[in-house]
């Protein structure tokens, strides 16, 4: 799925114009973020950018799926990673979405199984 697709990759992009083309062409632009390390839900595009920049700043790990995504009634989930090109893996867990009838991603849920 071409969304899902973007999403991973403004997550893995090294600019900030790359990242947010990758953005605004996978997410609605009233996206809502859900993730266990953050307290609040991020709202918007460019809230969704200034985490990822920040998320950045501390890690240069590389987020990429573990296997296939599973998808049905518009609602994906997917296995992630963290991994470094060396092989080290920070974390992995679980990402739930929702999509909208032209396939952006309305809103992500992140679950996280395990970390250091």
């Amino acid at each position: 799925m071409q969304s899902i697709d973007n999403y991973l990759s403004a997550w893995n992009a090294t600019t900030s114009n790359e990242r947010y083309s990758f953005l605004i062409n996978c997410l609605a632009t009233d996206v809502i973020y859900l993730d266990p390390h953050i307290p609040n839900p991020v709202q918007g595009i460019e809230e969704m950018q200034a985490l990822i920049e920040r998320f950045r700043t501390l890690f240069d790990h590389i987020l990429e799926p573990e296997g296939d995504v599973d998808m049905h009634h518009n609602v994906f989930r997917l296995q992630w990673r963290l991994q470094r090109s060396n092989g080290e893996i920070l974390s992995h867990g679980l990402m739930i979405g929702d999509l909208s009838a032209t396939g952006m991603i309305e809103r992500i849920i992140h679950f996280v199984d395990s970390a250091p």
